[in-house]
């Protein structure tokens, strides 16, 4: 099932890929997804970084998406807060938010290390006649993040990158899902895989040829349940915030 077509222009097919983001160790959502995307065939996969924190099962993403041979990572802000941790850097980050970066660390398997190390913050990609950017959201010159605008439009982000020279520019981070096309440029975000509270993980189906592009959104059920009482037996530090605001989980 389609939960969601957009089209630039109709075009024979060449290249189909998909785009996912803010996993945050929810393996339940993402293996569900992976099965949903075999349907499709893609040739390539982008994600789009915050692979890891939040949820409890680092490890079994982390493991899946290794052994992934197609794959375009880069790094989010989550994934650079537990290498900081790892490197022994000063944190970004304070309180409760910093406490659960060091328990990601202290649970996170070692072997898993050079695979996030090696993440880039951003990446640039052609595919046909498309020029392409994935980065974890919209970066500052000294390449920090920008504030995360809740209300995003086709003219703000026109704004962002119009001195830029990319078609197509993929992000997340915001926990949204978003697609907005101008003249020039489109915008998709395709949603936090991991931490949608309604049990349905969002992800996109990119799919390309020389002169045209297509977005499908999709929607894929999941064992919601599961994956809360798994993090609520795991009990990592921030998670009445994890519960009650991240995931819509009260009492």
């Amino acid at each position: 099932m389609n939960y969601g077509m957009k089209s630039m222009e109709v075009g024979a097919l060449s290249r189909r890929i998909a785009i996912i983001s803010d996993i945050h160790a929810n393996f339940n959502a993402l293996s569900m997804v992976m099965t949903d995307m075999e349907q499709f065939e893609v040739d390539e996969i982008f994600c789009l970084g915050d692979i890891i924190s939040i949820g409890h099962q680092t490890n079994e993403v982390l493991h899946m998406l290794r052994g992934l041979d197609h794959l375009s990572v880069i790094r989010g802000n989550h994934d650079e807060e537990v290498l900081k941790v790892i490197r022994g850097m000063p944190s970004s980050v304070t309180g409760a938010e910093h406490d659960h970066h060091v328990w990601v660390a202290d649970h996170l398997d070692s072997r898993f290390i050079p695979f996030l190390d090696a993440m880039p913050l951003s990446m640039n990609k052609s595919i046909m006649d498309f020029d392409i950017l994935l980065t974890h959201y919209h970066l500052n010159p000294d390449d920090t993040y920008c504030p995360i605008d809740m209300s995003p439009s086709v003219e703000t982000l026109g704004a962002i990158y119009e001195e830029d020279p990319y078609d197509i520019i993929l992000f997340g981070h915001d926990h949204m899902q978003h697609h907005f096309e101008s003249g020039q440029q489109v915008f998709i975000n395709p949603g936090p895989l991991g931490l949608a509270p309604n049990g349905l993980a969002p992800y996109t189906i990119m799919e390309i040829n020389g002169q045209a592009v297509n977005f499908i959104h999709r929607k894929v059920p999941y064992d919601h349940n599961d994956f809360v009482e798994g993090l609520k037996r795991e009990n990592p530090p921030a998670i009445d915030f994890i519960m009650n605001v991240l995931l819509k989980e009260r009492g």
